[in-house]
């Protein structure tokens, strides 16, 4: 049995999560449908990116992922590691993988969508068209300068935990050796001296730093809620010092 993940910014509670899931079950045999998220804010490809970001795969499964962000009618197809993912052209791809010059792309349109992942789910690519036009970004990471990197919110889960694209490789590097005091944008005589392994290495309602298990830079609160109580928005920043 295959398995098509979903990750959307249909909402909660859309009729659109239902309509889709009724397509895929009656256009496709033996299937499995789950649902990642459907809360990504409209058209934010950045969070969307995070949430693939963050799947993990035992390899032993047929898993396809399909990504419906916006409103466009093309999608973009790409294998990796022997996975498949349906993104639209919006750049999103770029987001999430780094994708070579001589990498095999492929395209289709919304209305041959359900025709496509039976083939996917084949593994059977002749009859796919090559995609030609792919819309591509780049990624924007924690910025440096001389004492200090700085670094934005890109998601916030349903728990009030900020992640931030800032991520362990590139904080070591800057901050290895010697001590630094981290401070979150318009929030005043809060700041952050060390990154804690987990939740219980301090008191319950405060807040610390760590990083997620995929590596970016978390803001949380020990059984309570970051992003309200700092008042997080979408271009909320965080700037680490050395000191």
């Amino acid at each position: 049995m295959a398995i098509i993940q979903l990750i959307s910014d249909f909402q909660s509670g859309s009729y659109k999560i239902g309509l889709l899931h009724s397509q895929l079950l009656q256009g496709i045999k033996d299937i499995k449908v789950v649902d990642i998220s459907h809360q990504i804010k409209l058209q934010n490809i950045v969070e969307a990116a995070f949430v693939v970001n963050q799947l993990e795969f035992d390899g032993s499964e047929a898993i396809l992922t399909l990504v419906r962000i916006g409103s466009l009618s093309q999608n973009i197809i790409y294998k990796h590691r022997d996975k498949w993912f349906v993104f639209p052209n919006n750049g999103l791809i770029s987001l999430v993988f780094e994708i070579g010059k001589n990498e095999m792309l492929y395209t289709c349109e919304n209305n041959e969508l359900i025709t496509v992942l039976n083939q996917l789910i084949q593994n059977d690519t002749s009859r796919l068209k090559r995609a030609e036009n792919a819309v591509m970004l780049t990624q924007k990471k924690a910025m440096e300068h001389d004492n200090m990197i700085v670094c934005e919110r890109i998601y916030t889960d349903p728990h009030g935990n900020c992640y931030f694209n800032l991520n362990k490789t590139q904080f070591d590097q800057k901050f290895e050796i010697g001590k630094f005091s981290a401070k979150i944008q318009y929030v005043r005589d809060v700041h952050f001296y060390e990154i804690h392994k987990d939740y219980n290495s301090v008191g319950q309602g405060l807040a610390l730093l760590m990083f997620s298990k995929t590596g970016y830079l978390k803001l949380a609160i020990n059984q309570g809620n970051a992003s309200q109580l700092f008042r997080i928005k979408e271009n909320t920043v965080i700037s680490i010092t050395k000191i």
